[in-house]
C-alpha cells in the first residue's frame, strides 16, 4: 500500500465495526478524563513476548491497510504460536496511520487498558472491510468503543486530542526518518533488518534464523 502524507489538521473522522465483544475490559485508569497521565501510558510501547527474547521484531501498520490485515490473518499467527510464544521473539506494534481514519482507529486502540491491546487490533483489522466501508464510522467506532469497555467521554476525547492524535503521527514520522519506511506493513527486526510488504512466512523464518543461537 503506497503512502499518502496527511497534514495533522486533515484527519477525517472514521469507525470500527467488529463482531468481537471484549470481556471484563477495564480503561487504563479509572476516570473519565483524557489527561496528560493517560495519554502518557496511551504511547507506551505495546509489547507481545518475552522480554529478553533474543529477537525484536517491530511491525509498522495502518489500520486502514488491506496488507497489514492480511498479514496478522495469515502470517502473524505462525509468528506467534512458533516464536513469540516460545519465547523467541519479542513483538511490537507502532502506529503508521495512512489517514485519518487510520490515525483515530490507533488512538481508540490505545486508550484500551495495555494487556487487551492486541485484542482489539486482532479485531479491527480481521473486520477491516466492514468498519472501514461503513455508512457511518464515527457511530461504529463509539459503538463498538463503548463495547470494549471505553466511556463515551473517553471515545469522544481520544479523537479530537491534539496531543494523543500528534503522539501517535509522531511514530510515522519517526519511522519515516529513521528507516525510510514508505509503506505498511513494515518489520524492523533487532534494528538491523527491514521487510517491507505482506511477505512469507518463510521470509520471516529466514530473517529471524540469523540471530538464533
Amino acid at each position: 500500500m503506497t503512502t499518502n502524507y496527511i497534514s495533522r489538521r486533515k484527519f477525517n473522522f472514521f469507525s470500527i465495526n467488529s463482531l468481537f465483544l471484549l470481556s471484563s475490559t477495564e480503561l487504563l485508569f479509572a476516570q473519565e478524563t483524557l489527561n496528560k497521565a493517560v495519554i502518557s501510558e496511551a504511547l507506551k510501547p505495546r509489547y507481545l513476548g518475552a522480554t529478553n527474547a533474543p529477537i525484536k521484531l517491530i511491525e509498522y501498520f495502518s489500520m486502514t491497510c488491506s496488507h497489514c490485515a492480511d498479514f496478522h490473518l495469515q502470517t502473524f499467527p505462525k509468528i506467534k504460536k512458533q516464536y513469540i510464544d516460545e519465547g523467541l521473539v519479542r513483538f511490537e506494534m507502532r502506529d503508521f496511520p495512512l489517514d485519518g481514519i487510520a490515525l483515530r482507529a490507533s488512538a481508540m486502540a490505545r486508550i484500551i487498558e495495555e494487556d487487551k491491546y492486541y485484542n482489539l487490533v486482532e479485531i479491527l483489522l480481521k473486520n477491516q472491510k466492514k468498519w472501514t466501508r461503513n455508512q457511518n464510522p464515527i457511530k461504529k467506532l463509539k459503538q463498538y468503543g463503548r463495547m470494549a469497555g471505553i466511556s463515551s467521554e473517553l471515545l469522544d476525547q481520544s479523537m479530537d486530542d491534539m496531543e494523543l492524535l500528534e503522539g501517535i503521527f509522531k511514530m510515522r514520522q519517526f519511522a519515516e526518518k529513521e528507516w525510510g519506511i514508505k509503506s505498511t506493513p513494515s518489520f524492523i527486526i533487532n534494528r538491523e533488518i527491514v521487510i517491507s510488504g505482506n511477505v512469507t512466512f518463510k521470509r520471516f523464518e529466514d530473517a529471524f534464523a540469523k540471530f538464533k543461537s
